[in-house]
């Protein structure tokens, strides 16, 4: 995980996703409300300063530095609740600035933040090389292409753009930034040095808290399930919205064959499609009372996407359709789209599990190869490798 770059110190596994074309999906149900006062959704109430400042913009439409703040503040509730639709309003407000091959430096920071959510990784590169050739000394700009690159396997850029932090950002968010890329052979030493710059006293607490996510990962590559599932719990107790460790969390508890707790942790937050699916898949593994009704969900939702020609995440899609459908050859399929679009270990577990169960060897010589290339050491992959 190098999630940090996605909009500040956020994680970029949650959001929006990569609509798979060419599948086609059963349409989902229409919705008709039974009567006039049925709740069809909930929406937030308007900020007062919010609504100001957009009347501002409208008024003043080429106020550059007003549109930056309400286009980030948008993307940061894309991150927080995992909607992709802030990530479209957020675009709608830079619109006027949006096609420009030239735009303003911000906003051209926040075009690669909201194309990188969107697993536009090729463009959101561009805007960020360019950005760095513009402002060489922009921290989020490295920080950004550093997740972009490690995400499409370009282990060398990301390098290169951690090591430019080190005189740009807090020593904490360098280590962070370094560790994954360091440990991804299963060197011991990147996780000792950030587990050391984590419990620093003199560290932010937020910043704390941020990095831990890191190294929770950290622990899972090495197989310690334990101490992620710890640093995940701190992690939750500090901020019980943060998507990206509940899922993590859930996910580990599946791992350690307590899918009952997992259905638990995720109940009341199906409303975030990558918590809704855990939770069907978690609630099905556990033979739970209410899998039925979210399975069915999950396969609503994913219908009703694909009828919008929305986007949903492959990733998440494929670990539905094998561990709740049981259809590996699907899953296999799915997985292998995703692959093509992104190279974290959580999508080369993912692949490895699909094609092994399928048989097969083809989809599967993609991950081994790049595992090979670069001497990847994983303990999960290992175990979805086992039965191959």
């Amino acid at each position: 995980m190098l999630g940090l770059g996605a909009v500040g110190l956020a994680t970029a596994l949650t959001g929006a996703a990569f609509f798979a074309p060419d599948r086609s999906v059963e349409a989902a149900r229409a919705y008709t409300p039974s009567a006039p006062s049925a709740v069809v959704a909930r929406v937030p109430k308007r900020d007062p300063q919010e609504v100001a400042e957009r009347q501002a913009l409208a008024a003043a439409p080429d106020r550059v530095e007003l549109a930056v703040a309400l286009a980030r503040a948008d993307i940061q509730r894309a991150r927080s609740l995992s909607d992709p639709r802030y990530l479209g309003r957020a675009q709608a407000t830079l619109g006027r600035w949006w096609k420009l091959p030239e735009p303003p430096a911000d906003v051209l920071l926040l075009r690669a933040t909201i194309e990188q959510s969107l697993h536009d990784f090729p463009a959101a590169r561009i805007d960020l090389d360019h950005l760095i050739a513009l402002r060489p000394d922009d921290a989020q700009a490295h920080l950004t292409r550093a997740v972009v690159a490690t995400v499409t396997a370009d282990y060398a850029a990301a390098r290169t753009s951690c090591d430019a932090l080190e005189h740009l950002a807090n020593p904490l968010i360098v280590e962070a930034c370094r560790a994954p890329l360091d440990a991804l052979s299963g060197n011991d030493a990147p996780y000792r040095r950030l587990e050391r710059a984590v419990a620093d006293p003199g560290t932010d607490p937020s910043l704390r808290l941020w990095a831990q996510g890191t190294l929770a990962e950290l622990a899972i590559q090495r197989g310690d399930e334990a101490r992620a599932a710890g640093l995940l719990r701190e992690i939750l107790a500090a901020d019980p919205d943060d998507t990206y460790a509940r899922a993590a969390l859930a996910d580990v508890l599946v791992v350690q064959h307590d899918p009952a707790a997992a259905s638990q942790l995720l109940k009341g937050h199906e409303q975030i499609d990558n918590l809704l699916v855990r939770r069907a898949i978690a609630e099905h593994a556990a033979h739970g009372p209410e899998a039925a009704r979210l399975v069915q969900a999950m396969h609503d939702r994913i219908a009703q996407a694909a009828e919008r020609k929305d986007r949903i995440h492959m990733r998440e899609e494929a670990m539905f359709t094998l561990a709740v459908d049981g259809d590996a050859q699907k899953a296999t399929e799915l997985a292998r789209a995703n692959w093509d679009v992104q190279k974290e270990l959580a999508d080369a577990r993912l692949l490895a599990a699909a094609a092994t169960a399928a048989g097969d060897r083809a989809a599967l010589e993609p991950v081994l190869a790049w595992a090979r290339t670069n001497a990847v050491s994983d303990a999960r992959l290992a175990r979805a490798l086992e039965t191959r």
